[in-house]
């Protein structure tokens, strides 16, 4: 079985006891994909280097806001920037691993922005305080189709996906700004943020800024995304 790990990050619970936890939705599209699912939790001293060693492919989820100074800026005060150092150590090691050893990567919302990051790039802190748009991109719930998506059709993306132009959700306030070296953009919203990314000489590198997860039972470009990750991972 093809193993895929996915990260977990540190949340409060109900009985005010931290969890280390992740949607549910990510596991379910992984499995209907055909892969063993391996979560790896966000904490002081993980063994970055031994859980890598497990996996065929990554899926790097959404989740909180990278740190600003690992793209070089300071936080902006007005823009709602909220920020886990555990897990971007520990997405930031996985992925730069995963990079140098060609494997398999998919990223999803917060995760197409650790992928741009880490390739050199910066991201809009807030897109609404910074104007990168006036129009909404935040809008729950996870599932509601917010915005049309135009995908560039000779792109990675546009095959796994077996569409050019799809409507998708949207519940993100960042984006990508200036684009990481090696990254293509091949996927537009709207309102023309970069919401697609992939890398052209690699495998399968891959960034969608929606949630495909919350979408894949229904739409089958969406569960596609996930197959076509398990399918370039059991490749070996």
């Amino acid at each position: 079985m093809t193993v895929v790990g996915v990260t977990l990050r540190l949340q409060p619970g109900g009985d005010s006891l931290p969890k280390l936890a992740l949607n549910k939705t990510y596991f379910d599209a992984l499995r209907a994909a055909g892969a063993d699912v391996l979560p790896i939790p966000a904490l002081d001293g993980v063994p970055v280097e031994r859980y890598y060693g497990m996996l065929d492919g990554l899926l790097i989820p959404g989740g909180p806001d990278v740190e600003p100074r690992r793209y070089g800026m300071a936080t902006r005060s007005d823009a709602g920037v909220h920020v886990d150092r555990l897990l971007d150590e520990l997405e930031f090691g996985l992925l730069d691993l995963a990079l140098a050893n060609g494997m398999p990567v998919l990223t999803i919302c917060r995760g197409i922005q650790v992928l741009n990051v880490a390739c050199g790039g910066t991201l809009w802190q807030d897109i609404h305080v910074e104007g990168a748009t006036t129009k909404p991109h935040d809008v729950p719930p996870r599932d509601a189709m917010v915005h049309g998506l135009d995908v560039e059709p000779d792109s990675l993306l546009a095959r796994t996906m077996g569409a050019t132009h799809v409507k998708v959700n949207s519940l993100h306030h960042q984006a990508i700004r200036d684009l990481g070296r090696g990254l293509r953009p091949v996927a537009c919203s709207d309102d023309g943020l970069i919401e697609g990314v992939e890398m052209p000489d690699r495998r399968f590198v891959v960034g969608i800024q929606c949630h495909p997860e919350e979408l894949a039972r229904r739409e089958r470009w969406a569960a596609r995304l996930f197959e076509g990750l398990v399918a370039a991972a059991s490749q070996g």
